[in-house]
């Protein structure tokens, strides 16, 4: 094994996490899931420390540097399948959601749940702001609403429903925290100016203004949407077995009496087509040259952003990953 691997973790629904080195596609390492339900979901935490692993109703937390297959902390509280889960980037809070409708936010040091916020729906996805100081978390849930949060309050600010009685099943906040993308159960995606008005005058105003829609898996199911480290890429995974990579773009175009005006959308940079059945998740490497997809097909695949080619294949799991 060279001196620095560069990790790959994957998880199935054959109780199995495994760790790859990602340049030789060879798994270093399995670790049991030992409990009875599926993983949903994975987030590794930025210091690559903790690995939060999603199930139905508990989260695990494992330290990923320890030689034991034992999870460091279980968090229990939801009642229902976890079906996100994301570590704030100061790693003090892991925030998780659930079909129990709920949004908690656990203090890791403790594994204590300090923040429950009550959405009405089942909760789809979850993104936090990158900003700490501004304590917003977006969710999406199965009745079509997105929100933001300011978490430490308990207070919505603002939502917005992009099409009525069709479910948002992911969201996404850009590295800059300017955009919100979400990506629905009709194909559809829509990306929001996120604006945060912190004047005195204002007090505190969040709002979500429409900025680009368009169909990005026509009639298929959006599984997850997720922004390149840079902010240059958007990636959309589907049940039509693709991901799809975006480049949002702003062209000037003629406006009203004479002038000019700038109009934005969305260029289909590659279409990466492997899998055979749905691509459920997606991960850019830190330097959004590379993307890992996992798919129902008990697959990962490792795609070279330049050329849109898988250069890697992870096979070893039993079930879907």
């Amino acid at each position: 094994m060279d001196e620095n691997p560069v990790i790959l973790v994957t998880a199935g629904y054959d109780h199995t996490i495994r760790m790859w080195d990602a340049l030789k596609s060879t798994c270093t390492r399995t670790i049991p899931y030992t409990t009875e339900s599926q993983i949903n979901r994975m987030a590794l935490s930025s210091n690559k420390h903790y690995l939060a692993v999603a199930g139905n109703p508990s989260v695990s937390l494992y330290d990923v540097f320890s030689a034991s297959d034992l999870p460091v902390m279980k968090l229990d509280g939801h009642t229902a399948n976890v079906t996100a889960v994301e570590f704030t980037l100061d790693q003090k809070y892991l925030a998780t959601c659930s079909e129990d409708c709920t949004i908690r936010l656990w203090e890791i040091h403790t594994g204590s749940g300090k923040y429950e916020l009550k959405n009405g729906a089942i909760v789809n996805d979850i993104a936090i702001h990158p900003d700490m100081r501004q304590e917003l978390i977006v969710s999406c849930d199965q009745e079509g609403m997105i929100r933001v949060w300011r978490w430490r309050r308990r207070e919505v600010l603002c939502q917005v429903e992009p099409q009525p009685n069709v479910a948002v099943r992911s969201v996404a906040v850009s590295p800059n925290g300017q955009l919100v993308v979400a990506g629905n159960n009709l194909g559809q995606i829509f990306v929001y100016r996120l604006i945060i008005d912190s004047s005195p005058q204002a007090g505190r105003s969040v709002e979500l203004e429409l900025y680009i829609n368009f169909e990005a898996h026509e009639g298929y199911r959006i599984t997850r949407t997720l922004f390149s480290s840079n902010g240059l890429l958007l990636a959309t995974c589907s049940s039509d077995h693709t991901t799809k990579l975006w480049r949002l773009t702003e062209r000037v175009v003629p406006g009203a009496s004479r002038g000019e005006a700038l109009q934005a959308g969305a260029e289909l940079v590659h279409t990466l087509v492997y899998h055979q059945r749905w691509v459920w998740d997606a991960a850019f490497s830190s330097d959004s040259g590379y993307l890992v997809t996992v798919s129902t097909d008990t697959r990962a695949a490792l795609w070279d952003m330049k050329s849109g080619d898988v250069i890697r294949e992870f096979k070893g799991h039993q079930k879907g990953v």
